[in-house]
Parts: C-alpha cells; sequence; structure tokens
C-alpha cells in the first residue's frame, strides 16, 4: 500500500506541475516524440503457471512435492473492490510510473500484483523425509510415491499477492497513426527485474502461517504489448508476459517464529494484462 500510495503520489504532483507550465508544441506531443516524457498506468491481469516444484523445510522435515500444479483466483465481478481506495487492491492489478529517456527508450517502476493458488485434488510427486512426529501420513510416503494436494492440510497460496517489485526498460515502436498522430498504434516491448514480496497464505500439516508480506526472492520478465494511443496522451495497452519468480525464503510460519522454516519455489509464469494509462511532461520542452 506505501508502494501505492507512493506512486499515485507522483502521478498527482506531476498533473499538477503540468497545469503550471507552457503547453507544449503539437511536435513534442506527437507519438513518435516521447524525450522527457513520464507515463503511468494502472489495469488488471489474469496468470496462467506451469507446473512446479515446493520444497518445504523445517524442524523434522525436508520434502519437496515436485510438479505442482496451481491456478490464479478468477476476478471478482465489478464492484467497490475497483473504484473503493480501501478495497481497490484486491484484484490482480499492474502499475506503473515511468521514464521516457529518449523517444524510443523508457524505464519505469512498477507493481506486479498477481495471485497464486495450489489446486486443491491435484497430485504431486514427493521426495524427501518427514519425521512421525511431525505429520503421521507424509512420513509414510517413499520418493517417488504420489500425493493428493489438500489444501486444508498442505497448502502453498500467494492468494493476497504473487508480488513482484520490479524495474523496466521497454521500446516504442509507431506502427500506425492518423489525424496529425492523435491516435496511433505502438508496439511496445522490453524485459524487467525485481524483487518478490509474496503475501503467502500457507498452512503446513494443518498449520497456517500468519498472512503476511515477506521478502522472498527476485523475479525476472519480459513482455510485448500492443499500445493503443488516443488524443496523444491518454493510451490503453493490453500486454503478454512471461516470467520467473525464484524464492528461496517464502514464509510458512507465525511471525514469532525464529526457527529456519520456510518454503522454496520458482514460478514460471504468463500473464496477461490490460491496463489504461497516460503521459504527460513535468517540464515541458522550450519551443
Amino acid at each position: 500500500m506505501r508502494l501505492l500510495a507512493l506512486l499515485l503520489g507522483l502521478f498527482l504532483a506531476a498533473n499538477v506541475l503540468i497545469a503550471q507550465e507552457k503547453i507544449p508544441s503539437k511536435k513534442d506531443f506527437s507519438l513518435s516524440s516521447n524525450k522527457h516524457k513520464f507515463f503511468f498506468y494502472w489495469g488488471y491481469n489474469r496468470s496462467s503457471y506451469a507446473k512446479s516444484d515446493i520444497t518445504w523445510k523445517g524442524p523434522g522435515y525436508n520434502f519437496t512435492l515436485s510438479d505442482v500444479e496451481a491456478t490464479d483466483i478468477k476476478q471478482s465481478e465489478f464492484g467497490p473492490n475497483y473504484y473503493n481506495p480501501l478495497l481497490f487492491t484486491i484484484p490482480q492489478f499492474d502499475i506503473r510510473v515511468g521514464f521516457f529517456l529518449n523517444d524510443k527508450y523508457a524505464i519505469g517502476a512498477g507493481w506486479d500484483h498477481m495471485k497464486y493458488r495450489t489446486k486443491h485434488g491435484s497430485q504431486a510427486k514427493f521426495s524427501g523425509t518427514v519425521d512421525p512426529s511431525v505429520s503421521s501420513e507424509y512420513s509414510s510416503y517413499k520418493s517417488g510415491d504420489m500425493v493428493t494436494i489438500d489444501n486444508s492440510y498442505l497448502k502453498m497460496e500467494h492468494s493476497d499477492g504473487l508480488n513482484v517489485l520490479n524495474f523496466n526498460i521497454e521500446r516504442h515502436d509507431v506502427f500506425y497513426s492518423i489525424w496529425s498522430e492523435n491516435i496511433g498504434l505502438k508496439l511496445v516491448s522490453g524485459l524487467g527485474l525485481g524483487v518478490a514480496m509474496p503475501w503467502t497464505n500457507s498452512t503446513t500439516f494443518g498449520r497456517s502461517n500468519d498472512d503476511r508480506p515477506h521478502f522472498s526472492g527476485v523475479g525476472a520478465h519480459f513482455f510485448i504489448a500492443p499500445e493503443f494511443v488516443f488524443y496523444k496522451r491518454f493510451f490503453a495497452r493490453t500486454t503478454l508476459q512471461g516470467g520467473v519468480v525464484s524464492m528461496w525464503d517464502i514464509a510458512i510460519t507465525l511471525k514469532a517464529d525464529k526457527s529456519d522454516t520456510h518454503a522454496e519455489q520458482d514460478i514460471w509464469y504468463l500473464e496477461r494484462s490490460l491496463v489504461l494509462g497516460y503521459r504527460f511532461y513535468i517540464f515541458p520542452p522550450r519551443n
């Protein structure tokens, strides 16, 4: 929420400064003239996940479930979640603010808020060891045995956010424009790196963690996005993004637990998003 407040604050401050500056010329606001412009966007996403291996490590257990299936969470119906400032971080969203270094390349800082849930009733392959005092059921499994996922007993769910706070570098190419570049079509492509801050809701042998955000690892992605620009400043972008979130310290216990108990997981994903954005000058160029 602090990052969201910061990004929204930057956006509002930028518009106040725009109002105080002289209006740029039409040439300065053409689709192909981008140097020193800022941009901001907000929108929503859905994600698909490859099967992954999850390792649980703690007192009396060190085991892995391989090829675990997972899904995201269906977006809620349109309602207060999408416009109430206290609720609109509930859906899966993307938010970013960026700056054009020149006419084609821009950098940006953003927040990808995806959601991840192990698929209840699916099967995964077991390997490792579990002490009978920890779980009589899992201690009976041998390496290679198939386990049926029961989310009430053993669950990995980043349902309050598989959050990746990241930095992008992106390239903008104009394909087509009409009406003095008031309307146009661009192709945006790029890559990004960031840190994973999942808000994990997990259950380990029937015991839940306290559902908190936690620095767990890093993320990397690449993307391609057609972008429709209208009235020069406004745009709608639909993005196809592929990436990986590599986490070696997922929180699975209460915060007060100081033992080295954690989970490890690499998540490969494909994200589809639709965002609406606005580009602007804070300090327009001199004519």
